[in-house]
């Protein structure tokens, strides 16, 4: 979906750009807790914040939506949309969120979720960190200030969004299911 329509679809201005917040499907309290902390800053640096914070945490979240800036969401069904509004996505790095976000070739920061399985969701972070699609930010560094000034510095940056993206685009798999099934087909025929 072209980027100013689905600005639009959330009633952003589409001239200005949206940091999408996602913490996973049934969000992230670390997350939910530092943004709501720090929001105003970014408001006050004119960015629209598009937020998935999950169903547990909306009721109390909720109230944000009054900011014109602001739209908070406990879930999307419609998770292209939201990408699709987003000039920069801050997230965890599970390896389908990031698929799905190289596929359509988005810039992001990435959170890993602290001590996941393997610490698999470093190692995904660190991936897309080194062929620039992303930029690795630690959980335990929220409280430092280095994310926001992370997500500042990248947001007035445009051809580094731009380069992100292409880096970002190069690791998605388009046809990857088809890819699994056909090899899973022939290894099934023998």
């Amino acid at each position: 979906m072209d980027k100013s329509k689905a600005k639009q679809l959330y009633h952003f201005d589409s001239s200005r750009p949206v940091l999408a917040i996602l913490g996973g499907s049934q969000g992230s309290v670390p997350f939910n807790r530092h943004f709501q902390k720090h929001l105003e800053q970014y408001i006050e640096a004119n960015i629209q914040i598009l937020w998935q914070c999950g169903k547990k945490d909306f009721s109390d979240l909720k109230t944000l939506n009054r900011h014109k800036d602001v739209h908070i969401i406990p879930f999307t069904e419609n998770i292209d949309v939201f990408y699709s509004a987003a000039d920069l996505i801050v997230s965890r790095s599970g390896a389908l969120a990031l698929s799905e976000m190289a596929l359509l070739g988005k810039a992001m920061v990435l959170i890993p979720l602290p001590h996941s399985a393997g610490d698999h969701q470093t190692i995904n972070a660190q991936t897309f960190s080194k062929t620039g699609g992303a930029v690795l930010v630690h959980q335990a560094s929220l409280a430092s200030g280095t994310l926001e000034n992370t997500v500042l510095e990248l947001i007035q940056d445009t051809q580094k969004i731009a380069n992100m993206e292409v880096n970002s685009k190069k690791r998605g798999i388009p046809n990857a299911t088809e890819d699994i099934t056909t090899i899973i087909m022939q290894i099934a025929a023998g």
